[in-house]
């Protein structure tokens, strides 16, 4: 689907010992991003000490300033270890890092920490030691302190789930300016201790009924952070004591919600299945609803299990039971289900179904007023024409991003002008895949006269990408020098940007510039704006960052190289070498290697320089 996505960072810290996690912490994150995090507009992106840069001054410093003080979340975890000094007053590594977070969250700078301690084995207890009192004297100091709650588990499949829950919360509060889905999608709930749900009770005081018991699971819900369990028990208390059908659903709804974020996704599905098939035939609107919300969660949760054919049924049910309805709350279900039965279709590569699916969402709600709709309207329109083109059918694609801009073109909404900027600028790389250059630049161009001036972050993420394909356009047209302007604007308007995706075009724009530069053979000045790029991005741990550093490293070299500076080419590739050395990613890996192959034919070349001098001198 065609969106851009929000990266958030989540750092990892933990002392010797639990080296398992912290792979199964990467694999965790990336695998959750891949399933569920991508198709809702965002990513989880690993980063713990092991990204920080090689550097002059303290370790410890080095990761403070370079890793963590850049992340959205922080996620610690304890066993049987403290580890050692840090050298700055701090008894450890981690309990740096841990008052860090502490300060980070407390100034907003961190949007959640997760603290997790891994079982000891009770014959430890018994003679604990110096690291492990350390541990359990902290763990003591967070009970006491009742500010942060932790989980415990006991082997690390236990905290890989524990991990994906929390990832799941972090998803759902991304969520809000994501992807069309009801507002009643699968929420996420929030964590407290069971000692929290319990209710105010004194002898012979009458047990709180369900207006209690629906109250706290709301809380439980929407508070931070999260307890599914404690959401889970006042959900089933509700449910006891509801009164009426519509309360008993809402109640097994909450438990349905519960259940998938604590991954017990069977007695997730039975709790919807269950309200669908108790309100079948029901003519009430409010019972009807519930039904419809109930199978749109079902879908959610079966894709969850990455069971996508029965996904796209449970959608395909509640289209089929509610697809002519004139009732906004199940017209906005219906919407939405064929919104996520659009995208269950793609994860299948079934593209040509997924186009059907996006097209009936414009024909039935093309021209619908309420803005819920509309939005739906408009993402089905870009998604549309998104998969039109990956199938060759370039000019329907072009015709459904022009269809965008005339449906939505002079809409206030900021949900709706977003869609148009994307629309647009898809539109304008599509006419360059037709060789339509000049009409390219003009879509472009249209981005920039419409949202040049916007603040959003919505729309500036848009507006950077349409000069960065402008200046790729004018730079295959040869007018080589627009192009450089084009690029020193990206760098202009967003070089300060600390959003990963400004940064990540910001450093495309640089490289474009040099490349350019290079080719009208002003090298010493395609140089220094590869020295920039380093300069900017060369500690950060995003892979798109990282491989465009790489790139302008080994480029560098090779044009130092060329201007006969031998010792300044082995230097640059030596910087390659040492950063990327132990890289996972393929391009990353090739990179590395042909900086090697360089790196020998540099030293090859000037040792045979000097010894065809030596034999001349003879």
């Amino acid at each position: 689907m065609p969106r851009s996505l929000t990266q958030y960072r989540v750092f990892i810290g933990s002392p010797g010992g639990l080296e398992d996690e912290r792979k199964g912490f990467r694999d965790k994150l990336r695998q959750f991003t891949t399933r569920h995090a991508e198709p809702r507009g965002a990513s989880f992106h690993p980063v713990g000490w092991e990204d920080a840069i090689d550097g002059v001054g303290r370790p410890q410093r080095i990761i403070n300033e370079e890793i963590l003080k850049q992340c959205d979340y922080a996620v610690f975890i304890l066993h049987d270890r403290w580890g050692t000094p840090t050298g700055n007053g701090y008894s450890s590594g981690t309990e740096e890092e841990w008052r860090l977070a502490e300060q980070l969250y407390n100034k907003t700078k961190i949007r959640n920490i997760a603290l997790f301690f891994k079982d000891v084995d009770p014959r430890q207890l018994r003679d604990p030691g110096k690291q492990l009192k350390q541990v359990l004297a902290f763990k003591k100091k967070i009970e006491a302190g009742k500010k942060h709650l932790f989980k415990t588990y006991a082997e690390k499949d236990a905290f890989y789930e524990l991990l994906d829950d929390r990832l799941a919360k972090w998803l759902r509060d991304h969520e809000g300016r994501a992807t069309p889905a009801s507002s009643e999608r699968l929420r996420s709930p929030t964590h407290a201790t069971l000692s929290d749900v319990a209710p105010p009770a004194s002898r012979g005081a009458p047990s709180p009924g369900f207006d209690y018991w629906i109250e706290e699971a709301r809380r439980l819900l929407d508070a931070a952070p999260p307890d599914y369990a404690g959401a889970s028990f006042c959900a089933k208390k509700a449910e006891e004591n509801a009164d009426s059908d519509i309360g008993w659903a809402e109640a097994k709804n909450v438990r349905g919600i519960a259940h998938s974020f604590l991954r017990n996704l069977t007695e997730s599905i039975a709790s919807f299945s269950e309200i669908a098939e108790r309100f079948e035939g029901a003519r009430d609107l409010d019972k009807r609803v519930w039904q419809a919300k109930a199978l749109f969660n079902k879908g959610l949760t079966l894709g969850q299990l990455g069971r996508s054919h029965e996904e796209i049924t449970a959608y395909d049910d509640l289209i089929a039971r509610f697809g002519t309805t004139s009732e906004l709350p199940l017209r906005e279900l219906v919407s939405s289900a064929l919104a996520y039965k659009g995208l269950a279709l793609r994860q299948l590569g079934r593209t040509e179904e997924e186009v059907a699916a996006y097209g009936d969402v414009v024909a039935r709600f093309g021209s619908a007023s309420e803005l819920s709709l509309r939005e739906h309207v408009a993402w089905a329109l870009v998604g549309k024409g998104f998969s039109l083109g990956q199938l060759g059918r370039t000019d329907e694609g072009i015709a459904a991003y022009g269809d965008v801009v005339v449906r939505f073109g002079s809409a206030s909404e900021l949900s709706l002008r977003e869609q148009v900027a994307w629309a647009l600028v898809y539109k304008g790389f599509s006419l360059g895949q037709l060789g339509r250059s000049e009409d390219a630049i003009t879509a472009n161009n249209e981005v920039l006269a419409r949202f040049g001036s916007a603040n959003e972050q919505q729309l500036r993420e848009p507006v950077a990408q349409a000069l960065i394909n402008k200046g790729i356009t004018l730079f295959e047209l040869g007018r080589s020098q627009d192009a450089i302007t084009v690029n020193n604007d990206v760098v202009a308007r967003f070089g300060s940007a600390n959003e990963w995706p400004l940064r990540e075009r910001v450093a495309a724009a640089l490289f474009n510039k040099a490349v350019t530069l290079s080719e009208l053979d002003r090298e010493e000045e395609a140089i220094t704006v590869y020295s920039d790029l380093i300069a900017r991005f060369g500690s950060a741990s995003e892979f798109s960052l990282r491989e465009k550093v790489a790139k302008a490293l080994l480029t560098k070299g090779l044009i130092l190289g060329q201007l006969g500076r031998s010792n300044d080419a082995i230097t640059a590739y030596n910087d390659v070498i040492a950063r990327f050395g132990t890289a996972n990613e393929k391009s990353l890996k090739k990179i590395f290697a042909k900086a090697q192959r360089a790196k020998e034919r540099m030293i090859k070349k000037s040792k045979g320089s000097r010894s065809h001098g030596k034999r001349r001198k003879k």
